[in-house]
């Protein structure tokens, strides 16, 4: 947990191109994952991803539904630097990203993950979100598969 705090610190100082912005957003997201698997694991409880076209943000199940992480400082919805989004990719298919959702809409759906994180260590479906910016032949694709394994890595456009 150290090293985590430690690398979310460093995290923190932020890239001047838009080359080290990604990577450190893409890092910071599978840094992240990795939290999020391991609390799953430890304490026996199934979490969800959910991106929107600019942020993410983890979800709890409970009580039969998906919640937000209220209160948790390292798993907290994260917002994307201007300019960059997601492009998501679930089983080798483009999906569309859609706003998220709240909890407490008037629909009363509940927040819809696209990727779960469960207890028995698996991430399902296998993923990967390329975060790009208009105008940076630079991209970076977080990616995880059913064994739970999960990299950040660079990619061009």
């Amino acid at each position: 947990i150290i090293s985590i705090l430690f690398t979310f610190t460093t995290l923190a100082i932020r890239g001047t191109s838009p080359e080290e912005l990604i990577q450190t957003e893409a890092q910071r997201l599978d840094r992240l994952l990795q939290l999020a698997l391991e609390e799953a694991i430890l304490k026996g409880q199934e979490y969800g991803l959910e991106f929107s076209p600019n942020s993410y943000r983890f979800l709890l199940y409970y009580e039969n539904t998906w919640q937000p992480l209220e209160g948790d400082k390292l798993l907290r919805e994260r917002e994307l630097p201007e300019t960059m989004e997601f492009e998501l990719e679930i089983e080798q298919i483009d999906v569309l990203i859609e706003e998220a959702k709240d909890a407490d809409e008037e629909d009363e759906e509940s927040p819809d993950p696209q990727v779960f994180l469960l207890s028995s260590g698996e991430i399902t479906p296998e993923f990967s979100v390329r975060l790009v910016m208009p105008g940076v032949d630079t991209s970076y694709i977080v990616s995880g598969t059913i064994n739970g394994e999960h990299k950040a890595e660079i990619s061009e456009l």
